[in-house]
């Protein structure tokens, strides 16, 4: 995942245009939410900022333009999280530095931009699950889910679902096939 899906970028640049938004609010809500946590704020608080980032974004979106030697989008938005965060911070003289203080023990060895890099992959992963799940019938994907998101084992995933091992592993590489497909339409990175 290297660009975010510069069709929607383009999309959202016309406010009248609900559907992009809904789809850009439902991929970026939740990342920027999780990252304020993570960077340790509380709820309350990282709800805030959520909305603050996103009314800036709508502010700001219909002059963005893509600058690869910038960074592209997903580093300006990183920078907007950023800036709010530590403007949190300053708001409440907390010390910046003791964000982290917060964060889950795994995460605490990890740099801001690290946790922003797998927030930001794993929150473009979920959204494409959750499009190719609407795209695929129930008991091939609950196939996929229970093999490859749950690591059961296939013959467990096969008797629980009443379907033969071979079709396990077709639904594996059929919804891994579009999910890669997905990912490569969304992009990801900048």
């Amino acid at each position: 995942m290297t660009t975010t899906r510069a069709s929607l970028l383009q999309r959202v640049k016309n406010p009248q245009d609900q559907e992009s938004w809904r789809e850009f609010f439902r991929i970026y809500q939740p990342l920027l939410y999780r990252y304020a946590r993570i960077r340790g704020l509380g709820r309350e608080d990282a709800e805030e900022l959520t909305q603050q980032c996103l009314t800036l974004l709508t502010e700001k979106m219909s002059t963005f333009e893509y600058a690869s030697e910038k960074g592209g989008f997903k580093h300006w938005l990183r920078r907007i999280a950023i800036n709010k965060i530590n403007d949190f911070f300053k708001k409440r003289k907390l010390p910046v530095g003791k964000s982290g203080d917060f964060r889950r023990p795994q995460e605490r060895e990890l740099a801001p931009d690290e946790v922003w890099e797998r927030q930001w992959q794993k929150r473009h992963l979920q959204y494409c699950l959750q499009q190719v799940q609407r795209e695929v019938i129930a008991s091939t994907y609950k196939a996929f889910e229970y093999h490859v998101l749950c690591s059961w084992p296939v013959e467990k995933v096969a008797e629980t679902l009443n379907i033969s091992v071979d079709q396990v592993y077709t639904a594996k590489s059929r919804i891994t096939r579009r999910l890669r497909t997905k990912m490569r339409e969304l992009g990801g990175g900048d």
